[in-house]
């Protein structure tokens, strides 16, 4: 194939049909080859066998090519060759899928090693269309992963600060930008590696937390609590008000505005399964003695309730 392209490109270049382009490219090659061999004496007899050299090469009879011609022939080969490769690594590189959980939806998708991931809303996954040595992963939010065991290709997931590796196990992974990423696993090992390079192994009910300007901690929590969102159940555990917004946010693909910064740290722990937004909205408001007030339907502000 590359032969093939060579030679179309070297005809293109005799009949002048060269894009502006190309013509640049081999006309600079050429210059080149010219400045490097200004000092090199050829005589007719040397330039003679190496046009022989290269016209055997390419398999094309002898004709009237003079060496200049000869040198021109071999700049457009080189150029040739250059574009084969990156052709080729164009073509046999792999399709690569994108899949999104869009604000108030979770998406279920199966790969093609058998592994099944679930996307929280507001979040996406990058891959491969077929996996090769290792089976990569870009997560952007948070997702569940059922990974297929196999030790020949290692799962390996990597988040805006981690990376995950497994063989086969179930875990979470929660990356919100809005927040320290949290790796849960339900099922198995896996081995977390920060951006500093530091790497810890956790297994089930165990959670490895980056935290801000610090590194990974591990505590120990009921891994199932992190999963409950899977069956559309809200879990929170002294989770603060402005992490809580942004679950609900996602949840119900709305705008929700805290009105006093001071707010924010309040912390707010409950369970909602498959409940309204106005009730959850309802629920922390008679916890923390807030008001809510919507603007529209989708634009909502928490605010102190005044006596």
């Amino acid at each position: 194939m590359k032969k093939e392209i060579f030679l179309q490109l070297a005809k293109k270049y005799e009949e002048g049909s060269c894009t502006p382009e190309e013509k640049m490219a081999v006309e600079s090659f050429f210059d080149k080859m010219q400045d490097q061999s200004s000092d090199i004496e050829l005589s007719d007899a040397k330039g003679d066998v190496i046009l022989n050299k290269i016209l055997l090469e390419l398999q094309v009879k002898p004709k009237k090519y003079t060496f200049r011609k000869v040198l021109k022939i071999a700049a457009v080969f080189v150029i040739g060759l250059s574009i084969a490769f990156s052709a080729a690594q164009f073509i046999f590189q792999p399709a690569v899928i994108t899949q999104i959980a869009a604000k108030g939806e979770k998406k279920e998708i199966f790969l093609e090693d058998g592994s099944v991931i679930v996307l929280n809303s507001n979040s996406s996954i990058t891959y491969p269309e077929e996996f090769e040595t290792t089976r990569n992963i870009q997560l952007v939010g948070q997702a569940y992963f059922k990974v297929f065991r196999d030790v020949k290709r290692p799962f390996i997931v990597q988040t805006h600060d981690v990376k995950v590796r497994v063989l086969g196990t179930s875990f979470d992974i929660n990356s919100y930008n809005h927040h320290d990423t949290k790796v849960s696993v339900i099922t198995g090992k896996v081995e977390v590696t920060s951006p500093t390079g530091k790497k810890v192994q956790i297994t089930k009910n165990q959670q490895a937390d980056l935290i801000k300007n610090s590194d990974l901690q591990i505590s120990e929590e009921n891994s199932k609590d992190k999963i409950a969102w899977i069956s559309n159940t809200i879990m929170l555990k002294n989770t603060k008000l402005s992490e809580t917004v942004k679950i609900i946010e996602n949840w119900y693909n709305v705008d929700i505005t805290i009105e006093d910064p001071e707010l924010n740290n309040l912390t707010i722990s409950g369970k909602f399964k498959d409940e309204k937004l106005e009730n959850v909205l309802e629920s922390i408001a008679y916890l923390k003695n807030l008001k809510i007030n919507y603007t529209t339907k989708k634009q909502i502000t928490i605010r102190k309730k005044t006596p």
